[in-house]
């Protein structure tokens, strides 16, 4: 099982000449010259993300853990599953009710325990790599890499069940330090950066 060569397709985001012609340009707050330019060209290109109104963006807004489910459900074609919802607090008739129930059958969430999904809460950036690694590994491909995380001076912060994860996103490059020493795995993913890293999960892992 692979990624669509669609989403694989390079070039089209590196290529943007970042003027009238690129699907940012309509958002306000975007500044394409930016670093998160080419994962929100990728991200609109091919249908993951969608802007917050028609005119923004909201490249340093925050996403939920709803939200990254949803564009994983996206980028596998929006399946539909016939499975029960298992979380309490996911209206299975909301926005994003189909792709947690899809992601929770193939394993790729888990929720909190006591039947709690938590779709508003703040997806930090290990658990972002957790459902990365997750979908990787759903999808079959090469999941073996895995960096030495000492470096990081809050190498120990990360949480224990989210450690293999972030060790593969790492070595994969999908996650990387928020400094040269830091790795700020509870904090929380931005539009742009959750962008960045489904850009490369798509051109770089998915292979």
């Amino acid at each position: 099982v692979t990624v669509s060569a669609s989403f694989r397709a390079a070039g089209s985001a590196g290529d943007c000449p970042r003027d009238e012609r690129c699907p940012l340009s309509r958002f306000t707050d975007a500044d394409l010259s930016s670093w998160y330019h080419d994962g929100a060209h990728y991200c609109l290109e091919h249908g993951l993300m969608i802007g917050v109104s028609s005119t923004l963006f909201l490249p340093e807004g925050t996403t939920t853990r709803a939200q990254i489910a949803t564009l994983l459900w996206r980028l596998e074609g929006s399946p539909v599953v016939s499975c029960s919802m298992k979380f309490e607090d996911v209206d299975a008739d909301s926005w994003y009710g189909e792709a947690v129930r899809w992601a929770a059958s193939e394993g790729i969430v888990t929720g909190y325990g006591g039947n709690r999904f938590g779709p508003d809460d703040l997806i930090t950036r290990e658990q972002m790599a957790v459902m990365l690694y997750r979908y990787a590994q759903y999808k079959d491909y090469d999941v073996t890499a895995g960096a030495d995380l000492s470096g990081y001076a809050d190498a120990d912060a990360v949480s224990g069940w989210a450690l293999a994860g972030m060790q593969w996103a790492n070595a994969e490059g999908l996650v990387t330090g928020t400094s040269g020493t830091t790795l700020t795995p509870g904090g929380s993913a931005t539009r742009a950066q959750a962008a960045v890293m489904l850009m490369r999960f798509c051109e770089n892992t998915a292979r």
